[in-house]
């Protein structure tokens, strides 16, 4: 499939759909690239509809122009399968959180695609002046911060009319990390300094697990692991193997599409991707 925007491209998309002749003709262009090469659908990866992202165009009338451009889309690629006996799928990545919700219409845009990605990342970052977990599957914080958890995300769009059948749950195949004012607590939920490196899964855990002053928990409530250095004062939220077979049963108990992950390049020895295909059962 052709995936078109993204945090940084997704400044145009409130223009590209404004009028229904631009909408029109934007997303014929999408499907004019898949028919040009044999490809399988279009994704939509509007970073955000109704509001801020990257800099990007926001107006309100992306909440009905987004639905429109998933109409569109669905129609388009259904004319194309009939020249080609080929079933087209349609998809898009969302964002997992109450905002997103309040900018679009889930129950209607649902409707024209086959699968809806909630990027359930990203939930805590550098500039939070509290600690958090980025990708946790569970709220276990006492603050109750905006952008929450996996299974909240879940919820949301449950509640927003997509059917669970539709719902494929994003992972954090990278961490997010802060330096801390204290040592309290290791470092969960409490005030932060500033922003830190923390890199991807491939790195963390052949450089920091227990390793370089770095002591790996596992928070029982949030279901998530976190590695904590005293000594700098580091406190680092990621997935490991052990939450990813966690969110995997999440999905198969909950009836939910799948899984999907940002990003390929920070899992280079396969040790979470090996995880979600033998929790699915595409490898022994």
């Amino acid at each position: 499939m052709i995936s078109l925007g993204g945090w940084t491209w997704s400044k145009n998309f409130s223009d590209a759909v404004l009028t229904d002749t631009a909408n029109r003709n934007f997303s014929q262009s999408a499907v004019d690239i898949v028919a040009k090469y044999n490809l399988d659908g279009v994704d939509i990866d509007w970073e955000y509809p109704g509001m801020i992202g990257d800099s990007n165009v926001y107006r309100p009338e992306d909440k009905q122009n987004y639905t429109i451009l998933f109409k569109n889309l669905r129609e388009q690629l259904d004319s194309l399968g009939k020249v080609t006996g080929k079933k087209y799928f349609v998809s898009t990545a969302v964002g997992g959180n109450v905002d997103y919700i309040s900018t679009t219409e889930m129950d209607k845009v649902q409707q024209y695609c086959d699968f809806i990605n909630i990027m359930a990342y990203d939930f805590a970052g550098g500039n939070d002046s509290i600690s958090a977990h980025h990708t946790g599957l569970y709220d276990g914080s006492p603050y109750k911060p905006k952008f929450a958890s996996t299974d909240e995300a879940v919820k949301m769009f449950r509640n927003a009319g997509v059917p669970a059948d539709k719902l494929v749950v994003g992972m954090g195949f990278y961490g997010k990390g802060w330096e801390m004012q204290t040592t309290d607590s290791n470092g969960l939920y409490q005030r932060t300094a500033k922003a830190a490196r923390a890199g991807g899964f491939g790195f963390i855990k052949d450089s920091l697990e227990n390793k370089n002053g770095f002591v790996k928990y596992w928070d029982d409530v949030a279901h998530s692991p976190y590695l904590f250095n005293a000594e700098k004062k580091i406190f680092i939220s990621y997935d490991d193997e052990r939450s990813i077979k966690e969110k995997c049963d999440y999905i198969k108990k909950n009836g939910l599409r799948g899984a999907m992950f940002w990003e390929y390049e920070d899992d280079p020895k396969e040790n979470l991707l090996t995880v979600i295909a033998k929790e699915f059962g595409y490898v022994k």
